[in-house]
């Protein structure tokens, strides 16, 4: 479970405190379930690796572009359903090149 709270966490420093929450949340269930159901564990934790990669990776690029603000929209705290947004019209963006 510590594999939460580091996801959870550094969810936390890019997204802000609701996500970093619901992150660490389904990060323990997703971990929980894999311990009971054979062969869930593998794409439980490739999952949280593929989490922890695109925050590394592509939250710094929505950051650049003025999608977010500093450190995940600490300063305006924009809504889920915008950070959302952005996330999805920087991959079709990105998804066209």
């Amino acid at each position: 479970m510590i594999s939460a709270v580091i996801v959870g966490l550094w969810t936390m420093w890019y997204l802000g405190m609701r996500a970093g929450i619901i992150a660490a949340i389904a990060t323990a269930a997703a971990l929980l379930i894999a311990q009971f159901v054979p062969g869930a564990s593998i794409t439980a934790y490739a999952l949280v690796i593929a989490w922890c990669a695109a925050l590394y990776f592509v939250i710094p690029r929505i950051n650049k572009s003025g999608g977010l603000g500093t450190k995940g929209g600490a300063n305006h705290a924009p809504s889920m359903m915008a950070q959302a947004g952005s996330a999805w019209a920087w991959a079709k963006k990105f998804l066209q090149r």
